[in-house]
């Protein structure tokens, strides 16, 4: 694995743990909607659960890829893994973007 690779790798886990972290400590248990950059975060443990499952699918996956010879039983299931929890990432966000209504601006109040 190229130091970049590294490199990448390691900054998609933590910024990925990072954010997850920070969703879940300002959301105080989910009762309250925290602002992340001045925007509401609103389902926080949904959001935090999903970037759980990004930052250990892309970054601990991308990371453990070269751990195993290719085609073993260590490398196919550190893949499995890897697309099961990346796949948990995208329903996870699909989970909150319809379940969060979006505001629809009043054209009727003129």
């Amino acid at each position: 694995m190229d130091s970049v690779d590294l490199v990448l790798a390691a900054a998609a886990a933590v910024a990925n743990l990072a954010l997850a972290a920070v969703l879940l400590s300002r959301s105080r248990g989910g009762n309250s909607v925290p602002r992340i950059l001045g925007r509401p975060q609103h389902l926080p443990r949904l959001r935090a659960a999903m970037h759980i499952c990004l930052g250990l699918g892309l970054g601990v996956g991308w990371l453990a890829r070269d751990v195993f010879p290719p085609h073993s039983t260590g490398d196919t299931v550190v893949f499995t893994t890897a697309r099961i929890l990346l796949v948990a990432g995208v329903v996870t966000a699909l989970l909150g973007a319809f379940r969060h209504p979006r505001p629809a601006p009043d054209t009727t109040a003129g």
